[in-house]
């Protein structure tokens, strides 16, 4: 072939549109309490299958699949004759009530705060987490109380160059009777800066004019560019196939001090895994969205430090044991990587086997 021919076949491979990412994996644990009635303690459920397989119809090996009819998986848009459509969302709205639960920060954002509720919207969730873990103060600065009496919050999103300014109450949409949390919640009983996030986006994403969007209709998205709304910063996207797992992790390296990631990261597992992939046997989800929060060394190994934004189900093999230390700003942060809070650090090759891609914003 001749050498201009290769440069017009590089020019338009260049030009070429990102495939349209679609991830999106509710929280099972959530969509399970809403089905149920009833808030649960996870952490005390002796045989947390059961519970889940009875709750939500699936067998567990399937439940985290996104090639099963697994329930965590719907709401997203899919192709129906050729016409994008939304797939009938995991919990109804029904039976709910909104609701002022609590104060919007308790102390200040951090990245265990968002704990995702029962719609896919994951890519949205792990974002945040990854907002405010990198850079806390995005948070509290894009975010401002209006209105002389009644809570009211504006907050900012970004549309390529266009600041989007978006008001919203602090109320939320609460399962009854029991008023028990539907979609995003924080970690920390009587917070809600998570959940008015969610209500914000999903008034922004889906043109609600009112105060009671519907965050069903948010399913399914692009995390580097929830990232990118989130900030306002530049997007770029790595091809975990394209790339080895030493390359993998010095690019966590490169966008990290003290171990800990500067620049929002986030990381998204396939939809249509290859063969030999069952990501229950892993303890990780399909199409779901990851926060990276930076890297790990320890015996001779690489790993990476990611958090799955349910706050819960972290990875079972090649995984890191003991405590991750980070400097968060001011202070040496000590995070347990068996604690089962969602956070956990893989081997860098296995993420490479199991995720599709990771990208990050500057």
């Amino acid at each position: 072939m001749p050498a201009t021919a290769t440069r017009r076949e590089a020019a338009r491979a260049k030009k070429a549109p990102r495939p349209k990412l679609n991830i999106g994996a509710a929280n099972p644990f959530a969509l399970a309490e809403v089905r149920l009635g009833r808030r649960i303690n996870w952490r005390r459920v002796a045989d947390t299958e059961r519970v889940l397989e009875q709750a939500l119809g699936v067998p567990y090996d399937q439940l985290f699949d996104p090639r099963s009819n697994s329930p965590i998986f719907a709401g997203k848009e899919v192709k129906e004759d050729g016409v994008s459509v939304r797939s009938d969302p995991p919990v109804s709205v029904e039976g709910t009530a909104w609701v002022d639960p609590g104060d919007f920060f308790e102390e200040t954002a951090e990245y265990h705060d968002p704990v995702q509720g029962a719609v896919g919207d994951c890519y949205l969730i792990a974002a945040l987490s990854s907002v405010a873990w990198s850079r806390p103060y995005v948070i509290a600065q894009r975010t401002r109380a209006t209105g002389p009496s009644a809570f009211v919050d504006m907050i900012e999103f970004h549309d390529g160059a266009k600041t989007i300014r978006v008001e919203v109450t602090e109320t939320v949409q609460l399962n009854t009777p029991g008023n028990t949390y539907i979609f995003c919640r924080s970690s920390e009983a009587g917070e809600i800066w998570p959940a008015i996030y969610e209500k914000a986006y999903a008034k922004w994403k889906t043109g609600h004019t009112g105060d009671t969007p519907n965050v069903n209709l948010i399913a399914g998205g692009d995390p580097v560019a929830a990232c990118r709304q989130l900030t306002g910063l530049t997007p770029s996207y790595f091809d975990c196939q394209a790339m080895t797992a030493d390359q993998i992790y010095q690019k966590v390296r490169e966008n990290s001090l003290s171990r800990k990631t500067f620049n929002p990261m986030v990381a998204w597992t396939y939809c249509s895994p290859p063969a030999g992939i069952k990501y229950s046997d892993a303890h990780l989800a399909g199409c779901h969205a990851y926060s990276i929060l930076g890297w790990h060394y320890d015996g001779g190994k690489k790993y990476i430090v990611l958090r799955n934004p349910w706050g819960y189900y972290e990875a079972s093999i090649s995984v890191a044991p003991g405590n991750w230390l980070a400097f968060d700003g001011s202070f040496w942060r000590t995070i347990a990587l068996a604690a089962n809070d969602g956070a956990f650090a893989l081997e860098a090759a296995t993420f490479k086997k199991y995720f599709d891609g990771f990208g990050l914003v500057k």
